[in-house]
């Protein structure tokens, strides 16, 4: 189990054919790889929350030379045993603090789940979460 934190890209994309494949091509051509992805469609247009393990400077240039509005955040990657009340757990961890969780997306692999979240307060948050024994820290 572990916390690492992440930079999770938000970013305005065309609810348009091949406009997601456009955007992917950046991070393919700068050779970053994106472990966690989640969009939120809203007629013309979409909010695409992405988040990468290694952030370049490069990354954020390309996605401006390219033409898209984006918002860069950090954000905690939570790697937990996958259980029935997983996420409830943390959401009563951090909530039980006045830790707002203001994005959410994950997967789960085997036994194991990944929980990338946005908080406003990613010290405290890593703080809280390493104290309830449910994540133990690397970076």
């Amino acid at each position: 189990m572990a916390i690492t934190i992440l930079k999770q890209y938000s970013v305005f994309l065309a609810n348009r054919p091949g406009t997601l494949k456009t955007f992917a091509d950046l991070f393919v051509q700068e050779g970053i790889n994106i472990i966690a992805i989640s969009q939120d469609i809203r007629y013309d247009s979409a909010v695409m929350r992405l988040a990468i393990d290694n952030d370049s400077e490069e990354i954020s240039r390309a996605i401006i030379k390219a033409g898209f509005t984006s918002v860069k955040t950090d954000a905690i990657c939570l790697e937990l045993d996958d259980r029935m009340g997983m996420i409830r757990d943390v959401a009563a961890v951090l909530g039980a603090e006045n830790i707002n969780i203001s994005a959410i997306y994950g997967s789960t692999n085997g036994p194991n789940s990944r929980l990338i979240l946005v908080v406003n307060d990613i010290d405290k948050a890593i703080d809280v979460l390493e104290k309830s024994k449910l994540a133990t820290t690397q970076y």
